[in-house]
């Protein structure tokens, strides 16, 4: 027979320590498995349903809806019905309006052009956009009011039931990222009524 060696003992002496020092409530060290559900960040606002003439959507979280006010409505200036004001939280819009007249689809593009204000910088050309199944045109430009700070704007025209539907982001350029990705979750919620 066989005695362990000196080394044998050692080790079982330490593991019989580890056991004893962990069973006397020593800190130990949790691993959590990375298949298992971490906690998710603190819940978000579910988006507010809006519904325009001809159209719904949700209002994305933190936007205010300023359909009903007149004096928010009135400073819009531009031709046709303001369907939906909305102000993000770092004071950009988006407004949706019906064109006084329908236009034709094959002179969307031309019609953009004739709203986009004199002096306007940086127009890109007109690109295809789909609103909800709506073949339209867009098109962005940087706009400078007088006497005010340089504005972003992305606008767009799609024809639905007999009407022309003008969608405007108007932002700072430093915000046009952030309120570009709202008008994002507006288009992706938007059908057509």
């Amino acid at each position: 027979m066989t005695l362990p060696s000196p080394c044998t003992h050692a080790f079982a002496a330490a593991c019989i320590a580890l056991l004893l020092i962990t069973a006397c409530g020593a800190t130990t060290v949790t691993v959590t498995p990375s298949s298992s559900a971490s906690p998710g960040a603190s819940p978000t606002a579910t988006p507010q349903a809006f519904a325009g003439t001809g159209f719904r959507t949700n209002i994305p979280a933190g936007w205010q809806d300023q359909t009903t006010n007149q004096t928010a409505v009135s400073s819009l200036g531009g031709n046709g019905t303001v369907l939906m004001l909305l102000a993000s939280p770092d004071h950009g819009q988006i407004v949706v309006r019906t064109a006084p007249q329908p236009v034709a689809d094959d002179q969307l593009a031309q019609f953009l052009t004739t709203v986009t204000p004199p002096g306007a910088s940086d127009v890109s050309h007109p690109e295809p956009v789909d609103i909800d199944g709506v073949s339209g045109v867009l098109i962005t430009f940087i706009v400078v009011p007088a006497g005010g700070a340089a504005q972003e704007d992305e606008d767009m025209v799609v024809n639905q039931a007999g009407n022309t539907y003008q969608i405007v982001l108007r932002t700072a350029p430093a915000d046009f990222a952030t309120d570009a990705a709202g008008l994002q979750e507006i288009l992706n919620s938007w059908t057509w009524a």
